[in-house]
């Protein structure tokens, strides 16, 4: 038998698939502006949750959207492991190994947990103990009958922003005594996805030079090729900036960060993160960025502050002869931030 319906319902039935299909098309439009680094914070949440079949299918549509971001891969395979597949976790410590993604202290994270991993697989471990030896002999002493996996969240990226910063400084400490800003890059991307480290003193106080990097709305007065700058809002949580720069030949890219301080003894941790902005075009902005400052009193001279800076940048596709625009956003700009810096933290305490 056929129910007929009437008119009124008719159009409630319509009006019900209407609003279905533009929720689905609204909660699609939320999902494709989502970065990279969105998916591997909400893998993360998954991960510490034990829900490791969410973990894994959110870390893969991270990896998906940036193939050499190597902390979701990394994470990956953790999740992998934990749901007891451990060939399929061997192949992404593995793959990190092989792309010689990450810096030292991240190596260490690649080759150790393919170590635990491998073990469960039949795996001989001695060769990835030999490469752990190489890059810290003392952590490799103290983990050697460790049995968890090594993570890669927002604790352990702080932790190994230290760790790197201390190594960092002291293989180029004289240099940095001298006034020089030391910059290198740190990890292996794909083609126009950059990250570096960059490492210099700034004379003043910790709280002159944190005061002068926390005033976001200050930035277009000395930070390079930022033009705009509008406080959003403001938190607990943060605050959260929008940005215009000016690049050479008229290019114009715009982004929205969230800042994050952490105040501690005798440091502070600046920390900020791409979120989506909405309405704004491939062209006009950029993909991802992240990162953060260290700073602490210098060891070595009075009234100056060690400042660390590492950043991540992927710009997204770039025209072809539009090359030097990666260069401008990282390489190039990045001594010219810590050097701005000094200036702007010399000037508003003269």
């Amino acid at each position: 038998m056929v129910t007929k319906l009437k008119t009124p319902q008719v159009l409630i039935v319509l009006f019900c698939l209407f609003e279905l299909t533009a929720l689905s098309a609204a909660s699609q439009k939320e999902a494709n502006e989502k970065t990279a680094y969105d998916f591997y914070l909400s893998g993360n949440r998954f991960y510490h949750d034990g829900k490791y079949d969410e973990a894994i299918r959110t870390f893969e549509r991270s990896i998906q959207l940036d193939p050499d971001y190597y902390y979701a891969r990394i994470n990956l395979g953790v999740a992998m492991a934990k749901n007891r597949e451990f060939r399929q976790a061997v192949r992404q410590f593995t793959f990190c190994i092989d792309e010689e993604y990450g810096s030292e202290t991240d190596r260490f994270v690649f080759y150790f947990n393919r170590i635990l991993a491998g073990k469960e697989c039949g795996q001989s471990p001695e060769k990835d103990w030999a490469a752990l030896k190489k890059v810290d002999p003392i952590r490799a002493g103290k983990l050697r009958n460790a049995k968890e996996y090594i993570f890669m969240d927002t604790l352990y990226s702080q932790n190994r922003n230290a760790a790197d910063r201390d190594r960092f400084f002291q293989k180029h400490r004289t240099s940095i005594v001298k006034g020089k800003v030391i910059v290198r890059k740190i990890a292996g991307h794909r083609k126009n996805v950059e990250e570096y480290q960059a490492i210099g003193l700034i004379e003043g106080t910790l709280q002159e030079v944190s005061g002068v990097l926390t005033n976001y709305k200050s930035y277009p007065e000395f930070m390079p090729n930022v033009k705009e700058a509008s406080i959003r809002s403001s938190t607990d949580e943060g605050f959260v900036v929008d940005y215009k720069l000016g690049l050479p030949m008229g290019v114009v890219k715009k982004y929205r960060l969230r800042y994050r301080v952490k105040n501690e003894a005798n440091r502070v941790q600046l920390l900020w993160k791409k979120l989506p902005w909405p309405g704004l075009k491939p062209k006009e902005t950029i993909i991802d960025t992240y990162g953060q400052w260290i700073l602490e009193d210098s060891p070595d001279k009075d009234n100056q502050v060690l400042a660390y800076y590492r950043i991540y940048t992927d710009p997204g596709k770039i025209p072809f002869g539009m090359g030097w625009i990666v260069d401008i956003l990282t390489k190039e700009s990045i001594p010219n931030i810590i050097k701005q810096t000094r200036r702007r933290v010399k000037q508003v305490t003269q």
